[in-house]
Parts: C-alpha cells; structure tokens; sequence
C-alpha cells in the first residue's frame, strides 16, 4: 500500500462500509507472515483493492496467492499498468464491484526453479520454486563486470548471452523491466516468454519471443581464473535468489492464473499511448 498517511485508504475503507460492505486493512510487512497476507483479514473477502503503483500491485498478488481472490488496483503510483484506475474513479470501482458489474481478466504466471547441484552421481538436487507475474531476471552480481549466461530451450541449446544479464517476460511484464532494455512489447492477451538480454556485449544481441509451452533454462557459465561467476535471480524485483556456476534456473508458464478485475473496456493500446508517450 502506498499511502503512508492513511489518507487515501481511509477513504476507500469509508466508502466500501457506507455502502454497507466489510472491510479490512492490510499494511506491507507487518500484516503478513512467512510471505502471506495474514488469514484473519482475507479468508472471508471476495476481492482485493490495492492502493500504490505497479510494484505494490506485484507485491500483492504475491502475498494473496494462496487464496485465489481477484485483485484491482487505484493508481497512486505513476505509470501504473497494472491499476485499474486512479483516485477519481474510485468510487465508481467501489461501486461495480460491490453491484458485480466487473470482469475478470486472467493473466500468466512463471514459475522458475533454481536447481543446485547434481552435477554427478555422488551429488544430490535441490530445487527451489519461486513465481512471477511480470519477469524473472538473471544479472550479474558485485563486480562492475559481464556474465555469461547460456539458454536451452526445450532442453536444445539456444544461445549464450555476454551480458549483464537476461530478462525472462511475461506479456503482462512487457512493459516493465523488458521494455526499458529494449524488449518488445506484447499484447497481455497474448500466450509467450520473451527473452531479452541487459546490455548485451554483442552487436546482434536481439530479444526473442517464445510460446508459452516452451521450457527456458539458464545457467551461468565461463568461470575466471579467480573467482566463480556469481548472479541474482529476481522474482518481480520481489525476491532475489544467489546462484552461480553450479546452479541453473528453469523457467516455465504455469496452469494457474492471477486475476484482475476490471470494470471498463480498456484497450491495451489505448493504454499504451497515454502511458508511454509524454
């Protein structure tokens, strides 16, 4: 939530309790535990209103997960894609919601698990499971330098990137970390990965567009002489995993969906130009 003063969301809360609604408030942090929004404020709850920009509508839908109730946005942020409006429509979102004149739009989730180890016989696996909605991000960490990474997909060798990392992208998070290094911009109805290198060191380092079916590997590779190669993994730039030369991270889409509740015909592009062009 991105109200520090309480001001905007003591107005929200009024308005859903003066048309006879109930609600509760949940603050960052300290109104979740072990990564979840607490039980007692949203097990009985038919929707989310998130109040801040992009990143706290990520933060959200991460912390909510577990309980598969739609969310929906009042900007207060300042692109803000992922809200559905600013404050001078929330009364009007108030309302469709509380009448059930609202759609539903379902968007695609990654999962990216990190698998150490297992390089041989004597040596066991471990995964670690993590998701996001708008990307996954392997880049470089601590020194000022280049990593190399190397891209299977579908378990064939695809490409390996001089870079200071790779951008794996959601449609939804085209418009994010994506577009800014250069990455094109999908529409969100649309079922692909994107892979977009972070200053590649090449002259023909170019994005790539895959479906959604397609399985993406990465690993880290090219160990110096003094040291091992060491990046960061970034879930929505809401987790962030070490991993290095003996680790790779398998991306992939998921069957589940988060989802948004609109309440007006929004044209992506529409969007886009009153978004992005200034």
């Amino acid at each position: 939530m991105k109200d520090s003063d309480e001001t905007f969301t003591n107005r929200v809360a009024s308005m859903i309790t003066d048309r006879g609604g109930a609600v509760s408030v949940a603050y960052g942090d300290q109104d979740t535990e072990g990564g979840s929004v607490r039980s007692d404020l949203i097990s009985d709850k038919e929707a989310v209103i998130v109040l801040g920009g992009d990143g706290t509508m990520l933060r959200a839908a991460h912390v909510t997960a577990g309980y598969n109730i739609p969310l929906t946005g009042i900007n207060l942020g300042t692109v803000g894609f992922l809200a559905e409006t600013d404050f001078s429509r929330a009364e009007e979102l108030i309302d469709r919601l509380m009448s059930g004149k609202y759609d539903i739009k379902e968007r695609m989730i990654l999962k990216g698990d990190i698998i150490r180890g297992g390089e041989d016989s004597s040596t066991d696996c471990k995964t670690e499971s993590y998701t996001a909605i708008n990307d996954i991000v392997i880049y470089r960490d601590g020194k000022l330098r280049i990593i190399a990474v190397k891209i299977f997909v579908n378990g064939q060798y695809f490409e390996t990137y001089k870079a200071d990392g790779v951008i794996i992208s959601t449609p939804t998070g085209s418009t994010a970390y994506n577009l800014s290094a250069g990455g094109p911009l999908v529409s969100p109805n649309a079922r692909n990965l994107i892979l977009t290198p972070i200053a590649p060191h090449s002259l023909t380092g170019k994005s790539f567009v895959f479906a959604d079916t397609d399985k993406i590997s990465i690993e880290i590779v090219e160990k110096s002489e003094t040291e091992e190669p060491k990046a960061l993994v970034s879930y929505d730039g809401y987790v962030d995993v070490h991993i290095s030369e003996s680790c790779r991270c398998e991306i992939s889409t998921m069957d589940e969906k988060v989802r948004f509740i609109s309440i007006s015909n929004r044209n992506f592009y529409d969007v886009l130009r009153s978004k992005l062009v200034r």
